[in-house]
């Protein structure tokens, strides 16, 4: 049920030309060369250390892997994490 009202959602937004992240509720990720990351639209943070951050979204997990990884700032729907990074999986 919960599946067919976001697709259902998601259509019409998609329709009303409304942007996808707020239609669909999916994360967004901005990267800036290799050292800033800003991500809209997450739920909550899984892990923090500074060669690995985990933050869960509505769709799934999102790891972000390198070194001297920093959460520059967060709020309840956006941070910005600093830092060398190698390499972001969706998990």
């Amino acid at each position: 049920m919960k599946g067919k009202l976001n697709e259902f959602t998601g259509r019409l937004g998609d329709s009303l030309q409304i942007p996808k992240d707020l239609s669909y509720r999916e994360s967004v990720l901005t990267l800036t060369g290799s050292r800033e990351l800003y991500i809209e639209n997450y739920k909550c943070i899984r892990q923090y250390q500074d060669t690995c951050i985990i933050l869960l979204s509505r769709q799934n997990k999102i790891q972000i892997e390198g070194s001297h990884l920093v959460i520059a700032y967060y709020t309840d729907v956006e941070m910005k994490i600093t830092g060398n990074i190698c390499r972001i999986l969706f998990l």
